[in-house]
């Protein structure tokens, strides 16, 4: 059983890079639907095997990429932004500021592109031990806030703890290195439209939304807001939010 649901994990993670997403930085919606399909190939798989049928388990091995490809289509149509999509390498023009603060170092990415929006960055860091010596294990983190970072907007995260389980004794905190492995950006909107929102009587934000264009329609527009949850004192994050008008 755990070899047909490493089997089926590998084949859907070769089948989400082929189709160009990230299963280990995905957004959360690529999250949760490359967690299904997986879950449910293994499952399927092991149902196969069950029944003896190496006909049906090569069926749902060759329908899983289907499956991610049908998930990535709705994924591009309904739920991500529809700007261009641009991955940058180490000269991504992403900052990044570290410190550390107790047991935790942590990190802050600034988008320093001049119009595209950041959705994430990963992060590498590469533990050094007292005597100097870099440690051979370079760690990558993906930093985001949950939604799109406007150029020159900011969010801060823990990178790495030395009581995380990696972390190897007589390593040094102060002396660890990080930098930029990769980011990925969309396209500044070439259309916005204008909006307005303010709580109603239920505490609820109410966007109103105004086509400024005569010769087109709105069929779904997109917000990133930041969100500060007061009743858990969690710090602020971005929640998207997709509208489709009336």
């Amino acid at each position: 059983m755990i070899g047909l649901w490493i089997t089926s994990t590998a084949i859907g993670t070769l089948a989400a890079w082929y189709l160009g997403l990230d299963p280990f930085a995905p957004y959360l919606y690529e999250g949760i639907i490359l967690g299904a399909l997986v879950f449910g190939a293994g499952f399927l798989i092991l149902v196969a095997g069950v029944l003896g049928s190496p006909i049906l388990m090569l069926l749902i091995v060759g329908a899983l990429p289907l499956a991610m490809a049908f998930s990535e289509h709705i994924l591009q149509k309904e739920i991500k932004p529809s700007g261009a999509f641009h991955r940058y390498g180490s000269d991504a023009p992403v900052g990044l500021q570290t410190r550390i603060e107790g047991s935790h170092l942590y990190g802050r990415i600034t988008n320093r592109h001049a119009r595209d929006w950041l959705r994430l960055a990963v992060v590498h860091c590469t533990p050094v031990y007292a005597n100097g010596t870099p440690s051979q294990r370079v760690q990558e983190i993906s930093v985001g806030a949950g939604g799109w970072l406007a150029p020159g907007e900011e969010v801060e995260q823990p990178l790495l703890s030395n009581s995380g389980i990696l972390w190897e004794p007589g390593m040094s905190m102060r002396l660890t290195t990080c930098g930029i492995s990769s980011a990925d950006f969309y396209a500044d909107p070439e259309f916005k439209p204008t909006f307005t929102y303010a709580k109603d009587r239920d505490n609820r934000y109410v966007f109103e939304v105004t086509n400024t264009r005569r010769d087109a329609n709105l069929t779904r527009v997109g917000f990133s807001c930041w969100v500060l949850n007061a009743a858990s004192g969690s710090q602020q994050h971005k929640q998207d939010l997709r509208v489709i008008p009336l």
